[in-house]
């Protein structure tokens, strides 16, 4: 006997999506699918419906690294930092990012995992990681992390171990000079990985750390792997001007140019920031159909800069929107930063250079692209029944006059004002809790993890700051600053 259709019906007297919008509609879901979207005359709830937004770019850090003295430093040292979060549990570690992305109306999130828990196997870690996205009930994109150069800075390490005293020289090397697997051992994990949680709501990726990291047969080897498998890729590309700067100096040919040339460029690669990305540059992403993320409270938060997001929309590129762990207010509000990356970039005074569409779309349909579940990101009969439904009256709770509920949702809307989250219509978020999900105890457990760990890495707790110093030293001789 066949099962039966699970339905749900859905009244808004408010529709949004990239495309427009629409007002008293009866939205009936079917299977996870938007069956059909009627007019309702009257009785429609006071609620503004939109896809549930995607976040394309994201690592899914159990805690907030301001916690750990992380706050304002630049990537090249905050990055170090993080060391000094000890292996946990790694359901509970994906459980409270994923939990809370949720709760920021993200329906789908990239979980770039550059530093694997390591306490198993990584196909039994990915088990782990795949029953936290399904207890939420999120879809993710798993893109399995991929390095082998540069562990300390962006070249020879030499002058900054000759800095440190020899306790703090023991404790960086234990923490980052372990060796490296081989580069085909490596992507024989991601082929482990796909095999063991790949399926319609976890998309297995390359994730290779970024272009400082590894070495020109990697990139060879990722670009060729990608070709044969159809398996997407997802890098971090110029993030700041330190990378910036290793780039033009080891390929003076053009780093981008290097990437076509090998068959990296395709609509199968993410790219991740280019904040300190050139026009040329550009010009061959968006040829090659290629998706940049853009992450505006990252950049912002680590001292990278503002990325050209206009000029990227202006070339043609496409764009999606990322927060990278590090939400302006550290809370993986996702309503937030999209108004955050508007102001940023929809130009000054009577200028305009993005408009409210060009920053849904990239919230609620680009970034789906990026994390391999294409269909969806608009609210139209037979799209995913992936949705947001905001309370309008908890919007406008001043109701002077008539305002149109886009103009709110860009003026203020964050988290609290969400009523609801839906995914493959299943709801996953009502009024401000994760169903099914205790966060608090989640967070109650893995703090009491990570500060009783913290007595393990006191060492090198203790060299950071010498080690700090001189990773500062390396970049500003580097660059010629005094």
């Amino acid at each position: 006997m066949p099962a039966m259709a699970t339905l749900r019906e859905i009244t808004a007297r408010h529709g949004v999506d990239a495309r427009g919008g629409f007002a008293d509609r009866r939205l009936v879901l079917e299977d996870g699918r938007i069956r059909s979207i009627e007019a309702m005359p009257e009785g429609a709830e006071d609620v503004v419906v939109l896809p549930a937004l995607a976040n394309a770019h994201d690592h899914a850090r159990p805690l907030r690294t301001s916690s750990i003295g992380g706050f304002g430093r630049p990537l090249e040292i905050w990055l170090h930092r993080l060391a000094l979060m000890v292996p946990v549990d790694p359901y509970l570690a994906a459980l409270a990012p994923l939990a809370r992305a949720a709760l920021g109306g993200q329906g789908s999130v990239m979980v770039h995992a550059t530093r694997a828990m390591g306490l198993t196997d990584l196909p039994t870690e990915a088990r782990e990681i795949a029953r936290a996205a399904r207890d939420v009930g999120v879809r993710i994109a798993y893109g399995i992390g991929l390095r082998d150069q540069n562990p300390l800075v962006y070249g020879d390490p030499a002058g900054v171990l000759a800095a440190l005293a020899p306790d703090e020289r023991e404790a960086v090397s234990q923490r980052f000079l372990g060796p490296v697997p081989p580069i085909r051992e490596q992507l024989a994990q991601v082929d482990a990985v796909a095999e063991a949680v790949g399926g319609p709501m976890i998309d297995v990726q390359y994730g290779p750390n970024g272009p400082q990291w590894c070495s020109e047969a990697m990139w060879e080897a990722i670009a060729e792997a990608s070709a044969r498998t159809g398996r997407r890729v997802t890098t971090h590309l110029f993030e700041t001007k330190y990378q910036r700067e290793w780039a033009d100096r080891n390929y003076p040919g053009g780093l981008v140019r290097r990437w076509k040339e090998i068959g990296l460029l395709s609509p199968r690669l993410t790219l991740a920031h280019c904040v300190w990305a050139r026009p040329d540059e550009l010009d061959m992403i968006a040829e090659a159909g290629c998706i940049i993320t853009t992450n505006a409270s990252s950049n912002l938060a680590l001292r990278s800069g503002i990325a050209p997001v206009a000029e990227m929309l202006r070339r043609g590129c496409r764009v999606a929107l990322g927060i990278d762990g590090q939400a302006f207010d550290e809370d993986d509000d996702a309503l937030r930063e999209m108004r955050l990356l508007w102001s940023l970039h929809a130009g000054w005074g009577f200028d305009t250079e993005l408009v409210p569409s060009d920053i849904l779309r990239m919230a609620l349909e680009n970034g789906r692209i990026a994390i391999g579940a294409p269909e969806g990101g608009m609210l139209s009969e037979g799209a995913a029944a992936d949705l947001v439904l905001v309370d309008r009256a908890a919007l406008d709770d001043d109701a002077l006059m008539p305002v149109d509920p886009l103009e709110l949702m860009f003026a203020r809307a964050n988290r609290s004002h969400i009523r609801e989250v839906i995914v493959a219509g299943r709801t996953i978020v009502s009024r401000g809790r994760v169903v099914g999900v205790d966060l608090d105890a989640a967070h109650r457990e893995l703090r009491a993890a990570y500060r009783a760990g913290l007595a393990s890495r006191q060492g090198f707790a203790a060299a950071l700051p010498a080690f700090e110093a001189a990773v500062r030293g390396h970049y500003l001789q580097r660059l010629g600053c005094c």
